[in-house]
């Protein structure tokens, strides 16, 4: 029986991966110019700015798409600093690495895989979850990233949520965008539940009349979840 549960998971999971491959292939051409601004780059800025960065850190920007936060954490880890990109869609990271050279950005490594199965050699000092909903809702890929931070790591996220339940018209928007960019539409409630498990202080911040989300910590112990 644990077999056949096993069996079916991995069949999800390989579903799961193709769909959101075959979902940004198609966005990858436009998404700086249409999602990113609709999205809100401030929002990514502020989420950056809890990460609290210094020069010769290491930073893991977790599904970091077309690289626009990119510069942001560069300025701030200085050429010292080693920035990890990782996402599974190849299109997007062809993005990231137009980014790379446009901005002579240098320390900049991109790991084209599943968050859940990234592997990267160095002890990371801060993650970026940015616009990542679908990451932030498996234990799995937090624990395989999280098991890679430094004692005192920091974790920021930002993404989309939805408004109390009765705001109806800014809750169907939020769905919207939910069913266009996400492959995964549990959680968007508390999209940051499952950071919990894993971030000891986490604090939380709702904005934009609750349907925007800024959330910031310290990795638990080990990377383990509570």
């Amino acid at each position: 029986m644990s077999g056949n549960r096993q069996s079916i998971t991995v069949n999800e999971m390989s579903n799961q991966r193709q769909l959101v491959r075959k979902l940004y292939r198609l966005h990858a051409p436009w998404y700086d110019s249409v999602a990113a601004p609709a999205l809100g780059s401030s929002f990514q800025l502020e989420a950056v700015s809890y990460l609290r960065l210094k020069p010769g850190d290491v930073v893991v920007d977790v599904a970091c798409g077309t690289g626009s936060t990119f510069t942001l954490i560069k300025q701030k880890i200085g050429e010292t600093g080693h920035l990890i990109g990782i996402d599974l869609s190849p299109e997007m990271l062809q993005q990231a690495r137009a980014c790379v050279v446009a901005n002579g950005l240098t320390n900049v490594s991109l790991i084209n895989a599943p968050a859940e199965e990234a592997q990267f050699n160095e002890t990371a000092d801060a993650f970026l979850f940015s616009f990542a909903h679908d990451v932030l809702q498996s234990s799995r890929t937090l624990h395989n990233l999280f098991q890679r931070a430094t004692p005192g790591a920091r974790v920021a996220a930002c993404g989309i949520k939805l408004a109390p339940w009765w705001n109806i018209p800014l809750n169907y928007f939020i769905y919207q965008i939910a069913w266009k960019y996400h492959t995964e539409h549990k959680g968007l409630l508390e999209p940051w539940g499952c950071l919990e498990r894993f971030v000891s202080d986490l604090k939380v911040k709702v904005k934009a009349f609750g349907t925007i989300y800024v959330a910031f910590g310290t990795v638990a112990i080990n990377g383990r979840a509570a």
